[in-house]
């Protein structure tokens, strides 16, 4: 078990004040870790930070961020280094969805299509590179990105077009980086998670009033072996497996948390 022990290390995970976020910040903490939540939300980062330092493992921070800004990134990380002079984890969770879903392609605007490129795609690179500056030199470390199932097969139900885009670029962004960085000792990996009941999700597809709507999600259900959506909790595991020493000999590759949706 102490392959999983993240005594000492520095990590910080963005989009951390809820959802899979803030599941992923507690079990960092939980492992060992010295944690920070970065979110758009400094207010919400805060609160999640003293959630997880309730829990008694050890001391969370919240710290305010817009992943689609490098230089708001870049302060992010800066101010993390210069209180520890270290970063060991980076988790590059920030991302968010199209707004009432599903959407015909003849209605998906340029708007939205920026919108979700820039947070989504461009927010984990920022991030990447940014983790990435700051591990060089210092014994490396683990960046780990949220994917998506919809990163690596087509979802037709939703529309979710640029999300799926963005998504699919996380995860070739994760095998050119991971090849690329390796020699750095810094491993890049990502996790795709299937559909997971998050606030994200609520409200846009779980709680959906209308009946077609509802048809969509009952398919959902039935294209997932495991017949029903993930908990974010349950994303811990491959979490701590991708930040720990672990998965030492682990990088470039996406590994799919996703009741065995792209295996059925």
């Amino acid at each position: 078990m102490d392959l999983f022990k993240l005594d000492g290390k520095v990590a910080l995970v963005t989009g951390g004040a809820r959802g899979i976020g803030f599941e992923l910040a507690t079990a960092m903490s939980h492992a060992g870790a010295i944690v920070y939540c970065a979110d758009i939300n400094g207010a919400g980062a805060e609160e999640a930070a003293e959630r997880i330092t309730a829990d008694g493992y050890g001391a969370a921070n919240g710290i305010q961020v817009d992943v689609s800004q490098e230089s708001s990134v870049a302060s992010m990380v800066d101010a993390v280094m210069k209180r520890h002079g270290r970063l060991d984890v980076c988790i590059a969770n920030a991302g968010i969805a199209e707004p009432n879903l599903p959407i015909s392609w003849e209605d998906y605007t340029t708007e939205l299509w920026r919108r979700l490129i820039d947070v989504n795609l461009s927010g984990v690179f920022f991030t990447d590179m940014a983790a990435a500056r700051a591990m060089k030199g210092r014994g490396g470390g683990s960046i780990i990105n949220i994917a998506s199932i919809v990163g690596m097969t087509a979802d037709s139900q939703w529309g979710c077009i640029g999300y799926a885009a963005a998504k699919g670029g996380v995860v070739q962004l994760t095998r050119q980086l991971g090849a690329m960085l390796a020699p750095e000792g810094i491993r890049v990996n990502s996790i795709a998670p299937g559909y997971v009941a998050t606030e994200l999700s609520e409200g846009e597809q779980l709680d959906h009033p209308d009946p077609e709507v509802r048809k969509l999600q009952a398919e959902l259900l039935t294209r997932t072996p495991m017949k029903r959506y993930a908990q974010p909790e349950e994303l811990r595991g491959a979490a701590l497996f991708l930040a720990s020493d672990a998965s030492s000999y682990c990088t470039g590759y996406t590994y799919a948390v996703d009741g065995g949706w792209l295996g059925a």
